[in-house]
Parts: C-alpha cells; sequence; structure tokens
C-alpha cells in the first residue's frame, strides 16, 4: 500500500515548514538510538511542556482530581508530571514506531492475551481493537499489526504536513488507514474479518450519550455498540505499556466484551467506557490527561474547565 503514497516532498519546502522537517529529523535519529536512550530528552520535553503550557496542566489536574478523589496534593501533582514525561518520550518513540523495521520492534516488544484476539478473530466478523489515548498509542499501533493485518480509525491532524506524514508511515505498518469521517470504510473492513484499532475516548457532541466516565460524565459515542451490532464484530479491550528503563513494550489484550452490543445505548456507553476507564487505571501515568475530555456536558450542567 505505501508505493501508492506519496509523500510529495517539494510541497513541504516552504519556511514555514522547516521547524516540522527539523521535528521529523530528530524522530529519524532517535531511531539510532536504544530504547533507554530517548527516555532522557523525553523526560526533558515532557518537563519543558509541563513548564510552558499551564492551560494543558490545568486541564490534566482537573481530570486526575476527578478520577482519583482520594488523591492528596503530592499524589495529583506526581501524576500529572508522570503523564507530562510519558508524553515527552512519545514524540521520540512516534520516530521508532514509524521507521523502524517489524523485525526490530517484535524483539522490542510482548504481548499477553493474544488468545482472546484469536478467538474473536476467528469468528470471521472482524474486531473492533477497544483502546484508549495513551501516549503510546502511535507503537501500540504498529506492535499489534506485528500480530494480524490491522485497519485504524484516526482523525486527520490539523497540520497538512503532519497529517501526510501520519498517514504515509501508518501505511506502511499497517493494512488501511482510514479517516473517522469513513464510517463505511471502518464497516467495509469489519465484514471481511479485519481488526480495526479503535479509541472513542474523546469528547464529542454526535451520536452520544452522557455516560460515567473516571468519576465524572462523559461524552459517548454510540456508535461503538451500533458498529458491533451491524457487523456482528467482537468489541476487544487492548492497551499498550511502555516498559520501564528501556525493556520495550508489552501489549495487554483483554477478553472481548461478552453479550456486547445489549440493545440499550446507554447501558452499552457505560460498559465501554467501563472498560476503558479499566484500561486507564492500570497504566494511568501513560494516559493522555490533557485532552478536555469533560468539555461537554449534559445541559444545565457547566464544562469542568
Amino acid at each position: 500500500m505505501s508505493k501508492k503514497i506519496s509523500l510529495h516532498v517539494r510541497r513541504w519546502l516552504h519556511p514555514k515548514y522547516w521547524g516540522l522537517w527539523l521535528f521529523f529529523g530528530l524522530q529519524r535519529l532517535s531511531t539510532l538510538l536504544p530504547l533507554k536512550a530517548i527516555e532522557a530528552p523525553g523526560a526533558f520535553l515532557g518537563w519543558l511542556t509541563y513548564r510552558l503550557a499551564p492551560s494543558r496542566r490545568r486541564v490534566a489536574r482537573i481530570n486526575i482530581q476527578q478520577a482519583y478523589p482520594e488523591y492528596n496534593e503530592a499524589q495529583i501533582k506526581k501524576l500529572i508530571k508522570a503523564s507530562f514525561k510519558s508524553l515527552g518520550i512519545s514524540i521520540f518513540e512516534m520516530g521508532i514506531a514509524w521507521w523502524s523495521s517489524d523485525s526490530y520492534l517484535r524483539k522490542q516488544s510482548s504481548i499477553e492475551g493474544l488468545e482472546h484476539l484469536e478467538q474473536a478473530l476467528a469468528k470471521g466478523k472482524g474486531v473492533i481493537m477497544l483502546t484508549g489515548h495513551f501516549s503510546t498509542l502511535e507503537m501500540g499501533g504498529v506492535l499489534l499489526s506485528l500480530y494480524t493485518p490491522l485497519h485504524t480509525v484516526y482523525k486527520k491532524a490539523h497540520n497538512p504536513m503532519f497529517d501526510t506524514f501520519m498517514f504515509y508511515y501508518r501505511s506502511k505498518h499497517l493494512k488501511k488507514v482510514i479517516p473517522n469521517t469513513n464510517v463505511r470504510a471502518f464497516i467495509k473492513g469489519l465484514r471481511e474479518g479485519y481488526a480495526t484499532w479503535y479509541a472513542p475516548d474523546q469528547d464529542f457532541t454526535k451520536n452520544i450519550v452522557f455516560a460515567p466516565f473516571l468519576g465524572g460524565t462523559a461524552t459517548t459515542l454510540v456508535s461503538t455498540a451500533k458498529i458491533a451490532g451491524m457487523t456482528g464484530a467482537s468489541v476487544v479491550p487492548f492497551y499498550p505499556l511502555r516498559l520501564e528503563n528501556g525493556k520495550g513494550y508489552k501489549l495487554v489484550v483483554l477478553p472481548a466484551l461478552e453479550n456486547f452490543p445489549s440493545g440499550d445505548q446507554y447501558k452499552d456507553a457505560v460498559r465501554v467506557n467501563q472498560a476503558l476507564e479499566d484500561m486507564i487505571r492500570s497504566n494511568p501515568e501513560q494516559y493522555a490527561w490533557v485532552h478536555k475530555r469533560f468539555k461537554t456536558q449534559p445541559e444545565g450542567k457547566p464544562s469542568l474547565y
């Protein structure tokens, strides 16, 4: 598939893109380093972002305070800093995911619960790989593609150059890269029996119900259950885990949701959010707490932000 896609390099030679070229160059250089070596510069970048982005630091604090009301100030601050560090590491990690060979990536990873994916695939009706926006999501998708031909649903980036590069390099590893507006392609892939990476833990305003999530109320897509019902696809939760001290990555695949969908939109939304919440609480340091997940609220209830 990658042979049919071009980066159109000449299109991006304008000076306004030079900063992004430097960004990609640093990412490319990161592939020459052992995994442990990217932790220090990643931690520094995370610290810098923490210091220079007070608005995102505030969002992370609000989200964490809601999710962990039992935390004291020291615990809240520790988790905020850990999440920013993880985000910083993910910048270099993205380059490793894009430019490294499959053989190298396989050596740096392991998988737990592969049988759950294999059992779901054996049904021949496709698999919705339910996950969240962890800082390791780029690596997680590429690693999962080592075990099964994988489709992914993604939201286009605002910067056209970044979006082009992201689509190109994801397409080198993945079977198909599907914009989140192309629901028909998502459904078609499932009906053809493919697994599809899918992360619905964002703030949406259409095709939603309000359901409990991480201590609050969040907009929750009804499309997860709707598409599963239309196609017969299993919904299998999974999350990628970055191991400490450069020891690689582990994919954690959990059992498929049972008796899903139930036919009750609200009940199914709660099931999806609970599955996501369980994964996040298993790996909170690597979750993207900086997203305004609770921005849209039921009428009469103010936004948290």
